[in-house]
């Protein structure tokens, strides 16, 4: 390991943007310098749209269904 990982914006050749995590040797060999660097407070995953909408979740799956038997569904 050659120090501690910092987080850069890379551009690729494509044009798309990400964050690399890399040491300060991996950093220039990919051509960044400390203007690239992200704020601590910021990061990729911050950005997302809106949270996932959760289910909702089933009936109570051990009661029986209305007309076939007693509680528990076993009778």
């Amino acid at each position: 390991m050659s120090g501690p990982l910092k987080k850069y914006r890379y551009t690729s050749p494509g044009g798309s943007e990400s964050v690399l995590k890399l040491s300060t040797e991996d950093a220039e060999k990919h051509g960044l310098t400390d203007e690239d660097l992200v704020e601590s407070g910021s990061s990729a995953k911050a950005a997302t749209a809106e949270p996932n909408k959760a289910r909702e979740s089933a009936a109570n799956k051990a009661r029986a269904p209305r007309g076939k038997g007693g509680a528990g569904g076993g009778d």
